[in-house]
Parts: structure tokens; C-alpha cells; sequence
């Protein structure tokens, strides 16, 4: 049977991470991803320039879209629209994941794609763990440590917190990729808040390299709402030529406040496999590199002080409390629960102005915050 010091499931952004990091302190680190890779996900793709401090790394620009975000246009329901500078980085996740993992892999790790996790069970302090290759071939592994890194269908945290997750979908995304002329800006990210278009945060608009995305989120019927939004769209900024693929995800995830929990013991969850999907801030990659990265250093902290695994959630909890703070915060106050457009209208009004004026603030100190410390934005 194979040994390890540390074995991730997920080969996304969390995980590729959190093994670039526990590989690069010593540690000898599997990660696996199930599908093969280079693979595209229903993701944006769009971050703050700050989350390459959390990476450790310059990010090549042979893996960033050939056109740059520089700009935001927010429009409020009642047709007025805020537009301010907003510098994003943007990227399509099939050869940006490749590069982390490539990032992860020169730095130690050893990386599966194409590998799945069929189940794992401790004895005494060790994790017994079997994984399945694309001809169904299983082998046993040995680890002291287990990261779930699986994304918002997490297989460690299903098995092992299975009232986390609902009988039916709790929300789901779609987007439409399209391939044509229009009148947007291709250094635009618009914004639309609207419940009649997204009802957990806003519906967007960027383009990505030569292709526009226009996509949404919803708790249901969400095909019928990004239609109607793509045909809003197609009307208002004069569409003309096609759509070349759909995607989307849902997800049985429960959004409320108990849906962040970061594992037990020697097993941590990071990223969307903790619940740090952020529908208030309408990102959540910065917050799954930020988990991996911690996650790494509560295990590297463990191993250095001589402890038991078992101690490492305690130790991971803590140093990632203010994440999880902000986190919970974001869903208390998610609009969620609003009635209709009125009800958003005042929530905007009340809001948007302060955490502008926040935001500014906490981007700032952010060029000064150890990796670490940073405060993802919007805060």
C-alpha cells in the first residue's frame, strides 16, 4: 500500500493549492482530479489581481482571456446604472487549473487526473482510502491527512455530513457563450440586479476572449430565467450571431448559514466543498485558494510541532476565522429573501455606497497584508 503525508480530492483551484503548498513545506502530497484534464468548468473566471499573493505565483499571460476587465457597470432595477474602474483578472478554468496544477506538481506534488474517490475510513491515525483510475482499477492508499477540495457536490463531506444537503437543488447557474457581434464593451463587466433575472446575487455580462458570456443564478426554473435574461440582452445590446455552447451547475448544498463547516479531525474541507461559495460577493475563488492555502498550513503546523492529525481542525478552524466571519456575515445579509425589485432597490441604496467606499479602503491595505491576512473583496 502506498504512502502519504497528505492526500487532496480535486484538482480545482482549492486543491491544487493547498498541494502546491503542503508538497513545497515536505510533505508528500497526492492530489486527484476525476475528469481529465485540461477541463473546463461552469465557473467565471473572473478575480481580484490580489488572489496571485495567495498564490505565491505570477500568473502567465498565455493563461489569462486576450481581452482584460477594467471596468464594472452595475445596473439597479429602477434603470440607473453606477460604473467604476474595476480591475479583474479573467481566465477561462480549463488551462488555468492546468496551470496550478502544473504549479503543484513542480513544487512536489504527485497529481492523478481521471482519478477518482471511491470511499476512505481512518484506522487508528491513519486514512485508508481507495481511489478508482478510468479502467475502474482501484488501489488503496495510506495518508495521514485528507482534503476534500470536490466542489459543491463534496464526496468526503456527503458521506460524513450528509444533513448538509438538501433532497432537491438549492440554486443553480447557467451560461451562454456567445460568438457574434454586439454593442458591449470588452473591457466591461455589467452587472444586472434584477429579481426577475438572478435572485441570489446579479446576472453578468464580460467577454472572454473571443466569446461573450451571459449567464445568471436562481433557486428554480433556472433554463427559463437565463433565456429570459439572454433574450433581454440580445434585444438591449443587439446581439448578432450565435450561441456556441450552454453550461451550468446546481448544487443540493444547503446556502444558509450552516453551510460553511471545515471538516473534523485529520479531514478538512476547503473551498466550495466548505461552503465558501459567496453569492454576496459573486466570487469564490479567491476564498478556495485562501482555504487551500491555510489548510496547508495548519497540516504543515501539525507535522512541525509533533502533534496528532487529529488536532489539525482545531488548529485550521482558528486561523480560518475571520474568512468563515465573513463568510457567514455575506449570507445574513444576501438577498435571498427579498420580496420583489422595491425591496432590492433599498437594499442597493443601503448598501452600495458603504461597501464601495469599504471596498476602496480594505483594497488598499490589502497591497501591505501578508497573503494570509488579505480581505477579500467585496467585503
Amino acid at each position: 500500500m502506498k504512502e502519504f503525508d497528505v492526500f487532496i480530492a480535486g484538482g480545482g483551484i482549492a486543491g491544487s493549492v493547498a498541494a502546491k503548498y503542503t508538497a513545497k513545506g515536505g510533505l508528500s502530497t497526492l492530489f486527484i482530479e476525476k475528469y481529465k484534464t485540461p477541463r473546463m468548468k461552469s465557473c467565471s473566471g473572473i478575480q481580484f489581481p490580489y488572489l496571485e499573493k495567495i498564490f505565491g505565483e505570477k500568473i502567465p499571460l498565455d493563461r489569462l482571456c486576450t481581452n482584460e476587465l477594467t471596468k464594472v457597470s452595475m445596473h439597479r432595477p429602477d434603470g440607473k446604472k453606477i460604473k467604476a474602474p474595476f480591475k479583474m483578472l479573467n481566465f477561462m478554468r480549463d488551462v488555468f487549473d492546468d496551470w496550478l496544477n502544473e504549479v503543484a506538481i513542480k513544487n512536489g506534488a504527485e497529481f492523478r487526473d481521471e482519478c477518482s474517490l471511491i470511499d476512505w475510513e481512518i484506522v487508528h491515525d491513519d486514512i485508508i482510502i481507495t481511489i478508482s483510475d478510468k479502467y475502474k482499477n482501484t488501489e488503496k492508499i495510506k495518508a495521514k491527512y485528507l482534503i476534500d477540495a470536490t466542489g459543491l457536490m463534496p464526496k468526503v463531506r456527503m458521506k460524513m455530513r450528509p444533513n448538509d444537503f438538501e433532497k432537491r437543488s438549492s440554486g443553480a447557474t447557467i451560461n451562454y457563450y456567445f460568438d457574434g457581434e454586439t454593442d458591449l464593451d470588452p473591457n466591461t463587466l455589467y452587472q444586472y440586479w434584477n429579481l426577475e433575472f438572478n435572485n441570489m446575487m446579479f446576472a453578468w455580462i464580460y467577454k472572454k476572449s473571443d466569446l461573450w458570456v451571459i449567464g445568471t443564478g436562481y433557486d428554480k426554473n433556472i433554463a427559463k430565467v437565463g433565456q429570459k435574461f439572454f433574450d433581454f440582452v440580445k434585444e438591449k445590446y443587439n446581439l448578432k450571431g450565435e450561441v456556441v455552447k450552454k453550461e451550468g451547475f446546481s448544487s443540493t448544498m444547503n446556502m444558509g448559514e450552516s453551510k460553511v463547516n471545515l471538516g473534523e479531525g485529520q479531514i478538512l474541507f476547503v473551498g466550495d466543498a466548505a461552503g465558501l461559495v459567496d453569492m454576496c460577493r459573486g466570487v469564490g475563488m479567491d476564498a478556495a485558494a485562501l482555504s487551500g492555502r491555510l489548510a496547508a498550513k495548519a497540516i504543515l503546523k501539525i507535522e512541525k510541532k509533533r502533534k496528532k492529525p487529529s488536532q489539525t481542525f482545531q488548529l485550521y478552524s482558528r486561523i480560518m476565522r475571520k474568512l468563515v466571519k465573513q463568510t457567514i456575515n455575506n449570507v445574513r445579509k444576501g438577498i435571498y429573501n427579498l420580496k420583489n425589485n422595491e425591496e432590492l432597490l433599498i437594499y442597493l441604496k443601503k448598501f452600495m455606497l458603504k461597501e464601495g467606499i469599504v471596498m476602496m479602503i480594505q483594497k488598499f491595505f490589502n497591497k501591505f497584508r501578508r497573503a494570509e491576512k488579505i480581505t477579500l473583496l467585496p467585503p
